[in-house]
């Protein structure tokens, strides 16, 4: 029994029936056909409930009158004037549930059951209602307003067109039941219309709205009187819509977030943007291709980022990531349904006449006062003021300087170009956290802790390494003009705000000075690259070079990763790292307000930060990075315990890389990150003059030190327990111990130059001389 029952699955072509079959049976072809069913056992389940729709039917007549129910059986008697009940009215057979179901004619039946419309809808409208035709394009917020439409009778034909079926995830929004897995859901939808009303005519185009059919679904026995857009296909979103305004007929859409409703009155505004402007410049075939992913950004456009809810915004992040696609819920399907059908009607009616966007967003109107899901934004202030000249001078006249042996004294103009050629150095997100000054024959290197204050520079390591990176940019090109520089580190013992006193001699004649030389021509050239390209090989040789150059630092040491296992493992690491530091409310913070420019005038405004379009992102992650722009949301990802598509960029960086490099120096102190950022510099410089991309992914090295030196300050337990394990495989990969100054992880590869490169500071705001 069992068995066989599992077994039996109705075929194909019972799947696309579903229109109920009228039967009336003083009609001789009926009677027999009735007859017909009844004996061959096609009838599963009989509903004759026809004397209590006489019942209504009367009591509709009358409702003045208290009739009651003992008087019901002379007054339907007398209505019947002898014909048999059980031949009077319809018999509705619906195949694909063996249902025969006996009911009112027509007439009687609409008046009936619209009854308790009156007078909301009336009569006269309910009749003008009958003669128009809605076309309803994808059936899940489309389902909902259909039903809702088919319940108020609220058209004459809908035309239904959906080319998927019924799947078991789609049952957290769609009104049906387990036995339509595998349906179509335009027939799961007309099948419950008819089952509603059998005297609805629904028409279903299976293949949803194509190019073939569209002419049809629009114009075919009469011209649609509104369109419900409710479809995934952003290409036909549009092509529905140019397709509409042509013919001058009017648009509703539901999103289901936010209760939001969008209008397109075309039957009056025939000259109208299509979705009010929003995509006039997107073509319709460029993205009928995109993945889930890549449509969000323009459904970011199409929208406005900023009407989205925080939950949907959140689950933008996750798209293709952690879920499938974005999500709906019943209720607000359910509300978009009522809403829709309510709009059709007044359209229909002539009771509406606007176009636009409009929410009904329940969470806003019934709000947790007590507990309000949005807060006051943080605002995350920067202990340290900037370093003033009196300051600088201070500091200088405290320093007793050893060893200015042989000094000669740099002209200004050549303070100036070497000074110009140390700003060029890379700075976490840009940040250039260094001063200079010039005064009696010394130049003096600061750490300006106030350009440097952010998450990411955690007990200064990340300023330090700048420092040392900038250094080198002025010793190389100082050994070009003839001169060496030396250094003094930390010249006023405890205050570490001044990093080093620079003096000057001539050249001596020192083996690294040829290899030294031919970095200066990389100095202003040299940037961050990251460009996508196809995978490359690098060959040993040029690995071997860029080696020797990063280790002709005393103590410094370079690792190179290549194998694809190890390439994942380290990908994975970074990427989690790079979400935990956004996630952050410190780390989000600095990145959205310190770190990022997000208009290229703001850019070339401040010269300092992240221009976003230097970033190389596509259209999706500059999306995405537009949504975590607000607090809100990274909040709420936080409590949904997400972020996972947030790993995403870090592993496609590594996946178009030729290798991934370490620096290392012997000691976790401030001298040894200040020598490493030296070495790296050399090595960056050697890479720009072999035109090899260099792209650093550093956020492990930044994040680490928090729970190896800093007890996990800053980090919630949660994310201590991640980089716990991250460590650990950190650690297994790489070879490092926890005493090391790890300095510089980054991505080399072979790509195109990027167009766009970061801004410096004008060299007035960084040097001073005396």
């Amino acid at each position: 029994m069992i068995k066989s029952a599992i077994q039996f699955r109705p075929n194909t072509a019972d799947n696309l029936i579903y229109s109920p079959i009228l039967l009336r049976l003083s009609k001789l072809s009926d009677k027999e056909a009735f007859n017909s069913l009844i004996t061959n056992g096609n009838i599963s389940f009989i509903h004759d409930e026809i004397y209590g729709q006489l019942q209504e039917l009367i009591k509709g007549w009358n409702p003045s009158i208290r009739i009651k129910i003992h008087e019901y059986e002379d007054l339907i008697a007398d209505y019947l004037d002898g014909q048999d009940i059980d031949e009077y009215g319809v018999w509705a057979y619906y195949p694909w549930s063996r249902r025969l179901v006996h009911l009112l004619d027509e007439e009687e039946f609409v008046e009936v059951r619209t009854n308790r419309n009156q007078y909301k809808i009336t009569k006269s409208e309910r009749d003008k209602l009958s003669t128009k035709r809605i076309g309803i394009i994808g059936l899940s917020v489309g389902q909902s307003i259909a039903l809702t439409l088919s319940m108020e009778r609220g058209f004459g034909e809908l035309r239904l067109a959906d080319f998927d079926v019924l799947e078991l995830s789609n049952l957290n929004r769609i009104r049906t039941g387990l036995h339509n897995m595998g349906v179509p859901k335009v027939v799961i939808a007309a099948r419950e219309i008819a089952e509603i009303d059998p005297y609805l005519k629904v028409t279903c185009f299976f293949e949803g709205l194509v190019e073939s059919t569209i002419d049809d679904f629009f114009l075919k026995n009469g011209k649609l009187d509104i369109l419900v857009d409710e479809c995934d296909g952003l290409d036909i979103k549009i092509l529905s819509r140019y397709k509409a305004r042509e013919l001058k007929i009017p648009v509703i859409m539901d999103t289901s977030d936010r209760g939001m409703l969008d209008v397109e009155r075309f039957d009056l505004e025939p000259e109208r943007p299509i979705l009010h402007g929003t995509v006039e410049n997107i073509n319709p075939q460029n993205i009928k291709e995109l993945t889930n992913e890549e449509k969000i950004p323009v459904i970011l456009q199409m929208l406005g980022i900023e009407n989205v809810s925080l939950r949907a915004k959140a689950s933008m992040v996750e798209v293709e990531q952690t879920i499938n696609t974005w999500p709906q819920l019943a209720s607000s399907v359910a509300l978009g349904g009522a809403v829709g059908a309510d709009v059709c009607r007044r359209i229909l009616l002539g009771q509406y006449h606007e176009s636009g966007r409009y929410y009904i967003d329940i969470e806003e109107l019934v709000a947790d006062k007590k507990h309000p899901g949005s807060q006051v934004p943080i605002v995350r202030s920067n202990p340290f003021l900037p370093l003033s000249v009196n300051e600088m001078k201070s500091l200088a006249k405290r320093v007793k300087q050893k060893n200015r042996l042989h000094t000669i004294i740099p002209d200004n103009d050549t303070i100036q170009n070497l000074v110009k050629a140390a700003c060029a150095a890379p700075s976490t997100g840009n940040d250039q956290p260094w001063k200079w000054l010039f005064s009696e024959g010394s130049l003096y290197l600061y750490h300006d802790e106030h350009r440097s204050f952010s998450f990411g520079d955690f007990q200064k390591i990340a300023s330090f390494i700048s420092l040392g990176a900038a250094y080198e940019n002025l010793n190389i090109h100082a050994l070009s003009l003839g001169i060496e520089p030396y250094f003094e580190f930390f010249p006023g013992g405890s205050d570490e705000r001044l990093a080093a006193v620079i003096n000057f001699t001539l050249v001596s004649d020192k083996p690294e000075l040829k290899l030294l030389k031919p970095l200066d021509r990389g100095i202003l050239k040299r940037h961050t690259n990251r460009n996508l390209s196809p995978k490359s090989t690098l060959d040993h040789e040029t690995l071997d070079h860029l080696s020797e150059l990063a280790q002709s630092i005393p103590g410094a040491k370079l690792k190179w990763f290549t194998d694809e296992d190890t390439l994942r493992s380290l990908a994975e690491i970074i990427g989690a790292c790079d979400r935990i530091r956004l996630l952050n409310k410190e780390g989000h913070y600095d990145f959205v307000h310190h770190e990022m420019r997000w208009t290229s005038e703001d850019a070339e405004k401040t010269k300092d930060g992240i221009d976003i379009k230097t970033l190389g992102l596509s259209n999706s992650q500059l999306a995405a990075l537009g949504v975590i722009k607000d607090e809100n949301v990274v909040r709420t990802i936080n409590e949904l315990e997400g972020g996972k598509a947030l790993d995403m960029l870090a592993k496609r960086t590594v996946s178009a890389a030729s290798a991934l490099c370490l620096i290392t120096l012997p000691k976790y102190d401030l001298e040894n990150f200040f020598e490493g950022g030296r070495a790296m510099e050399r090595f960056w410089l050697a890479a720009t003059n072999l035109n090899i991309a260099v792209h650093p992914v550093i956020s492990p090295l930044y994040i680490f030190p928090r729970i190896v030196h800093g007890n996990g300050e800053g980090l919630t337990e949660q994310n201590i327990d991640e980089l716990k394990g991250l460590r650990e495989k950190f650690i297994s990969i790489t070879g490092v111990n926890d005493d090391l100054a790890e300095v510089f992880l980054a991505k080399v590869a072979i790509a195109d130059e990027p167009l766009l490169k970061s801004f410096r500071l004008p060299l007035e705001k960084t040097l001073i001389i005396e």
